[in-house]
């Protein structure tokens, strides 16, 4: 049975419909994409399945007993709680039951043994509940999000935007629910933290719906992909990129039908035509025009979707030096973001900016635009370089101005009719040119400012995370322009699609140091991994080594020889902390190997062996190390 199921499901806002007679259903442990251009419906499905909004039409079941987990507001916390009180509160009932073990525990203690049964049963169930690790989960969800240890005690009343959002998605991959519905769980999610999310999805055993405008993710965890379109929902078997190959595919099989009937009914029609009122024919062509008005019509493909179109004008030619950055710095008291970052940018280069969030890229970018007054260092712009600066929160577009007057203050000399033309490539058509600022939305917002960056005629672009709120066709769209950019650019985003397709190099920035690699960011992800691979064999080898250390000196002691003596105990303890260490070290490798392993292209058969070899011989380390351990432990005992 599915875990939801929609039937011949209707909705409208007024008189504007949203969905029409769609049908839709998640099964138990499918991993679904829900995509869309913005205010198509994808998120009022997901209002549906909640039960926070009714159908005007059709029918929502729900498998009994199901869970369903939404990531949506903020559960009521209280405000001086912490970001680990908040995600304990998901534990409330394993941690009763751990208090209950213990009130069980003190009788068993003071010989009440007629609560053994009790204490057996309970424990149990806790265990099988994951009652002995949810703690650690907690710990490993909140840091796989980007919460460090110091994090954990952040009161909720403190929180940013940001850090909210990322506790929701904690609290909501905490639950274990049977299903998951994600809206843009990617928002405010470093790349590295996304990375964690995919490897954490894909390994997941439960369902869920994901709305996501990071194809990255999309192409990662889902393994079929529904689209909102005119007020429908088609399926696809597969990611996204097979999503985009199959819709292609159909288009192109639908018009090819489409033409051949066309071309069909214009023959046919074109015979009983010439014989209507021919004697010897007239029979034959009204039998021929009963089944051309019996055809069962193709009808045309619907046209394609209005796309955004970012078109850039010319751009003066700059010199071969457009960018000389020397000894930038900037720190926030004993806060180092960066320190002496030397960077020379040539003509026509794609530079892209990557790191954790907080790391200072966007203060990096504003430093190289001129708008860092309190930054060390020197920047020169080269010959003819005018710079662009895209802000990914708008500050320099003006809230009290609608769409018309914005854009007119870059061009004053357009009459409002060039204004209204120019913007129509932005999908801002009719009495959309008199919203006003205040009132965009986040995309809409987005378009303005893109709108203005083309108008500036800007040869060096600098741009601050430029596909923020804009949905897959509009991003799309984006890359496209941004390719045929005749000027040079750097970019800082979160969005790997973007730096993939566009980036020559890289600014890496990374716990408080900067290094730069030449290539996109799958080159790079390659290499970081290859890189970490060979710091984990290392490890791996010392922490062997270590393991028959210890074993040598055993052997070397008589055998009969007990530590008795405070001194030889006190080195025992040492060697016995001293292993728990290299085990949680090993473990930690052998954490970090597996997720590396939903990295790899499945084909790449070399490589996946190469992986595989390392992780048995790591994983045969490991069972040594447990049985020296044990050893220890029980000498330490006696």
């Amino acid at each position: 049975m599915s875990l939801v199921r929609l039937e011949k499901i209707s909705k409208s806002f007024g008189s504007k419909p949203i969905l029409a007679d769609i049908d839709f259903r998640v099964e138990e442990g499918e991993k679904v994409g829900l995509i869309g251009r913005n205010g198509t419906g994808k998120s009022t499905v997901f209002r549906l399945i909640m039960n926070e909004m009714e159908a005007e039409k059709g029918v929502i079941e729900r498998m009994r007993r199901a869970r369903i987990a939404c990531l949506s507001q903020m559960p009521q916390i209280a405000p001086d709680d912490t970001i680990f009180d908040a995600v304990m509160h998901a534990f409330s009932d394993l941690i009763e039951t751990e208090h209950e073990l213990g009130r069980l525990e003190e009788a068993l203690g003071n010989g009440d043994n007629s609560v053994f049964d009790r204490y057996s049963v309970l424990q149990d169930e806790f265990s099988a509940r994951g009652g002995y690790d949810f703690r650690q989960r907690a710990k490993r969800v909140l840091h796989g999000l980007g919460f460090t240890v110091h994090d954990f005690e952040l009161k909720i009343s403190a929180l940013s935007g940001g850090q909210r959002t990322r506790l929701m998605l904690a609290l909501v991959l905490l639950e274990e629910a049977d299903l998951l519905l994600l809206d843009e769980p990617e928002n405010h999610l470093d790349i590295e933290a996304r990375e964690w999310l995919e490897s954490y999805l894909t390994s997941s055993p439960h369902a869920f719906v994901i709305i996501s405008h990071d194809r990255a993710m999309l192409n990662a965890v889902v393994q079929r992909v529904v689209e909102v379109e005119r007020c429908g929902l088609q399926s696809y078997t597969g990611n996204y990129d097979r999503y985009l190959e199959a819709k292609a595919l159909i288009r192109e099989q639908w018009q090819r039908a489409y033409e051949k009937q066309q071309e069909f009914i214009q023959r046919e029609e074109s015979w009983i035509n010439r014989f209507r009122y021919k004697a010897t024919k007239a029979a034959q062509a009204q039998e021929r025009q009963k089944k051309l008005d019996k055809l069962e019509r193709v009808d045309a493909p619907p046209p394609e979707a209005s796309q955004v179109k970012f078109r850039w004008g010319g751009a003066v030619r700059t010199g071969q030096i457009v960018l000389e950055a020397k000894d930038l710095s900037m720190a926030y008291g004993s806060l180092a973001l960066y320190k002496n970052v030397s960077i020379s940018v040539e003509r026509g280069e794609r530079i892209g900016v990557i790191g954790p969030n907080g790391c200072g890229k966007t203060t990096f970018l504003r430093h190289l635009a001129g708008r860092l007054p309190d930054g060390a260092g020197e920047v020169k712009s080269g010959h003819k370089a005018t710079i662009g600066f895209y802000d990914q929160h708008h500050e320099s577009v003006n809230r009290a101005n609608d769409i018309l007057r914005e854009v007119h203050s870059v061009k004053p000399a357009w009459t409002p009719e060039q204004v209204r033309s120019f913007m129509g490539r932005f999908l801002f058509t009719g009495e959309d040119i008199f919203k006003p600022i205040s009132a965009l939305s986040g995309g809409e917002l987005g378009r303005v400012a893109i709108a203005k960056l083309i108008l500036s005629e800007a040869n060096v672009l600098l741009l601050d995370e430029p596909t923020n709120h804009l949905d897959i066709a509009s991003r799309e769209a984006l890359e496209a322009a941004l390719e045929d950019f005749p000027g040079t650019m750097i970019m800082v985003s979160h969005d790997r699609a973007l730096i993939d397709r566009l980036a020559t190099r890289l600014i890496v920035f990374d716990r408080g140091t900067t290094i730069v690699h030449w290539g996109n960011y799958s080159h790079y992800r390659w290499k970081h991994a290859e890189e970490e691979a060979q710091k984990a064999q290392t490890q791996a080898a010392k922490t062997a080594e270590d393991v028959l250390r210890i074993r040598r000196d055993e052997k070397s002691s008589p055998k009969t020889a007990k530590p008795s003596t405070q001194k030889s105990r006190s080195k025992q303890r040492k060697e016995f902390e001293e292993l728990e260490r290299h085990i949680e070290e090993m473990e930690e490798l052998l954490t970090e190997l597996e997720a590396k392993f939903t990295t790899v292209d499945p084909a790449d058969f070399v490589r996946l062996q190469e992986m595989k070899d390392e992780y048995d011989a790591m994983k045969a380390d490991l069972e040594g190390m447990y049985a020296e351990w044990e050893r220890l432990a029980e000498e330490m005992a006696q």
